[in-house]
């Protein structure tokens, strides 16, 4: 192997690490995702709200297995191992570039479903549906749709969920009076972590793109040195 393709084997290799790390990163980003909805995600009309974050993870996890492979192929010199990284990166790239596309197209659509959801979470505030509003309120610190007057509004006693906990008897209107709406959290929470996730897999779809041609010319160029 001449000096260039050592050249070549390295970045190879520094890329698989960053993309190692990406991987961890986000892993961590779908679990905080998933911790973050906490109780709410129980609720039978939010079925779908665990789906993005459930498809980062696994993303994520493919992410760092692929690296693995590239790590080995670059430092043993395997052209096999080289060759089965640049296939599995070709899909990994058309899986993170659908997944953007459809966060691109999709994010409105999305969001209003996920403010619907606070609608429908509201409307079936009861004990038959086990009081959905308790669990957004709990896991986004809000209270109410828009805020705590909507319960004075709906002639209801304002929850004790409104003050964080369901372990107290009364919730004090100093503290729930400082709680912002539970539609602009939940929605600002989708909207925020749909933006990390079209821009930076932008990102990182590009960078992959680049190392998937420098593997394909690594493993042509491992093989031809075998042959000769």
């Amino acid at each position: 192997m001449n000096f260039f393709e050592s050249i070549v084997k390295y970045l190879i290799y520094i890329a698989n690490i960053v993309f190692l790390i990406c991987g961890v990163l986000i892993i961590v980003l779908g679990s905080f995702m998933v911790g973050n909805l906490g109780d709410f995600s129980s609720f039978e009309e939010a079925i779908n709200v665990d789906t993005l974050p459930i498809i980062i993870i696994i993303l994520g996890c493919i992410i760092f297995v692929i690296s693995f492979f590239g790590c080995c192929g670059a430092i043993r010199e395997n052209s096999c191992c080289m060759t089965t990284y640049a296939v599995f990166m070709f899909i990994l790239f058309c899986l993170q570039v659908a997944l953007v596309v459809w966060v691109f197209i999709k994010r409105d659509d999305f969001l209003k479903t996920m403010t619907d959801l606070v609608d429908t979470a509201w409307n079936q505030n009861d004990s038959a549906k086990g009081y959905p509003m308790d669990a957004l309120q709990l896991s986004f610190k809000c209270c109410g749709k828009t805020n705590y007057t909507d319960y004075i509004t709906a002639d209801k006693d304002v929850p004790v969920s409104c003050c964080g906990s369901l372990d107290i008897k009364e919730c004090p209107a100093d503290v729930y009076q400082t709680k912002p709406g539970c539609t602009a959290e939940f929605v600002g929470f989708w909207a925020t972590n749909t933006n990390i996730i079209r821009y930076a897999g932008i990102a990182v779809a590009a960078i992959e793109l680049a190392v998937l041609t420098i593997a394909c010319c690594l493993a042509s160029s491992m093989r031809n040195s075998r042959r000769h």
